[in-house]
């Protein structure tokens, strides 16, 4: 099961823990030998042998909380969860603040399917290490396990934040809002299956699934129903533009901005189509006034300079571009500000800046390669074939 999976790495990870904990108990050579061979068991997966150590460490000194909690996750790694319980009900009672003896009660209470007993558990943990992303994670398991993914969202998200870089965190997040998401849908469909609603939702489904015709249609069915819904256009036109219906997806940003007349995005994305087919003094006019009223977007200063550059204006180009460079761009635009940069430096005689921009461009591809081949082909289908030449020496 999953739910075994991920309690596995997590026993591991407390058995490390575990180690820092029994250099505070009181001297007991027994005592210590016996946690010590326990915890060198569990790291080699060695459960029965863990147990047994641990047994005999509780019997050395039944009273120490870390040998009855180091034995409850012996015997819940082995599956014997009403004893794990027991014992670790014990190291609680010894030890009211003992860090990670509520989270594995609380897993243990999980697989005995004691839920409201498994959910306080772990609330005790958290009250007691509010930053522990496997106690909120597991509150996120109980309940999404217990057929209630709108209760896991929440201490999933939370764990998520804690831990952004958790395989198992971002799985069991991923399922809760998905689930949370489709029984919305399935909801929706049952009220009114031919709302608007219903055909935004369908849309953008298939937009996820990169079936543009698809979506092209269920956004026009959304917006025969709501023709006056701006937030309708602007995803129609994403869709165009990603089936290279460039003209069409022209007149839906139109629509947008004309519903929509003070959206900085509606701006934005007309005017960068407008400079992408060749209209742009529209499309200067537009991003003009976006970064002149509206928070700034390297986005937005890129497609200027490159509006600009066309217009024949390289320093304003120059100006907007670098200033695009100075605001830390996502990976996908960084590359493309250095190629217009060495086409701008290049066209001011500056030719040392343009070989740099150029060579910048190249690494930047190739890093990004690196990292996601998906992202080196994405940003070279915005060049079509072409490559950045790189300048030559000043005559």
């Amino acid at each position: 099961m999953r739910m075994l999976q991920a309690f596995t790495v997590l026993a591991l990870v407390a058995g490390n823990a575990m180690i820092a904990q029994t250099a505070t108990t009181p001297p007991n050579q027994v005592l210590e030998e016996s946690l010590r061979k326990g915890t060198d068991a569990m790291r080699a997966g060695r459960d029965e042998d863990a147990a047994k150590w641990f047994k005999e460490a509780v019997d050395a000194n039944p009273g120490n909380p870390t040998a009855q909690m180091e034995l409850g996750v012996a015997e819940l790694r082995l599956g014997r969860a009403a004893d794990a319980a027991d014992n670790l009900r014990k190291a609680i009672t010894l030890s009211a603040d003992l860090q990670g003896a509520n989270l594995f009660l609380g897993i243990a209470y999980a697989q005995m399917h004691r839920v409201n007993e498994s959910i306080a558990a772990l609330g005790r943990e958290i009250e007691l290490d509010p930053k522990n992303a496997q106690a909120y994670m597991w509150e996120g398991v109980v309940q999404l396990q217990d057929g209630h993914p709108e209760k896991a969202t929440e201490p999933f998200d939370r764990a998520a934040e804690l831990a952004p870089n958790d395989l198992n965190i971002l799985e069991y997040r991923g399922k809760a809002h998905s689930e949370v998401a489709f029984a919305s849908y399935a909801r929706m469909a049952v009220i009114d299956p031919d709302s608007w609603h219903v055909h935004r939702v369908q849309g953008q489904m298939y937009s996820q699934q990169d079936r543009h015709k698809e979506a092209i249609a269920e956004f026009l069915e959304a917006i025969k129903l709501m023709p006056n819904n701006s937030d309708l256009y602007e995803e129609l036109g994403a869709e165009y533009r990603k089936s290279s219906a460039l003209e069409l997806a022209q007149q839906a940003y139109a629509k947008e901005l004309e519903l929509s007349p003070s959206n900085p995005i509606a701006m934005y994305n007309l005017a960068k189509i407008d400079i992408e087919t060749n209209r742009g003094a529209d499309g200067l006019a537009l991003l003009r006034k976006v970064t002149a009223n509206y928070a700034d977007v390297p986005a937005t200063y890129f497609y200027l300079g490159l509006g600009e550059f066309e217009a024949g204006n390289p320093i304003a180009a120059l100006a907007a571009l670098e200033k695009a460079h100075g605001m830390k761009p996502e990976p996908q635009l960084a590359p493309r500000i250095e190629y217009e940069l060495s086409r701008v430096y290049r066209k001011l005689g500056r030719i040392d800046d343009a070989n740099r921009a150029a060579h910048e461009y190249a690494r930047l591809r190739e890093q990004n390669s690196k990292l996601n081949p998906a992202v080196l082909s994405a940003i070279s289908s915005e060049f079509g074939s072409a490559e950045v030449p790189v300048a030559g020496p000043k005559n």
